[in-house]
């Protein structure tokens, strides 16, 4: 253990910071974001693309028609996930676990609220399905 992976907690304190402080250092720990190896290799494939959409993990972009959408940083993440496997059924819970946390204990609004604004941004709300009572896929509208 380094000594970034040191916290620590005056008494009294609460569950809630408690287990705040064990999910950074946990996400500390494990490096944070997932990084491709270094050892000078090609990727294996270019960003995945989606018909007009176009998510580029290494420059942490999303084009439409070549134009570059402004997101914010769980948008990203969210569409990212989505076009990870285009067409596959996310559950709300999978969604949560891979673009929040594994222990979110917020409102499940959120996630909503996150694809309505992502629905707007993309310009046609048809991009992002919702599948009633299992999750979320990305689908080409075109298509």
């Amino acid at each position: 253990m380094c000594s970034s992976d040191l916290d620590y907690l005056v008494k009294p304190f609460g569950l809630s910071e408690l287990v705040a402080r064990i999910r950074a250092v946990t996400r500390r720990s494990r490096g944070g974001t997932r990084r491709s190896s270094d050892d000078g290799s090609a990727p294996s494939a270019g960003p995945p693309s989606i018909g007009a959409l176009s998510v580029d993990r290494r420059a942490h972009r999303v084009t439409l028609d070549g134009v570059e959408i402004a997101l914010t940083p769980k948008e990203y993440d969210l569409v990212a996930l989505l076009a990870g496997d285009p067409g596959r059924v996310f559950t709300r819970s999978e969604i949560f676990d891979e673009v929040w946390d594994p222990h979110w204990y917020g409102p499940t609004k959120t996630l909503d609220v996150h694809v309505a604004s992502l629905r707007r941004k993309l310009g046609d709300p048809a991009w992002i399905e919702t599948v009633r009572g299992v999750g979320f896929r990305l689908v080409d509208p075109a298509s």
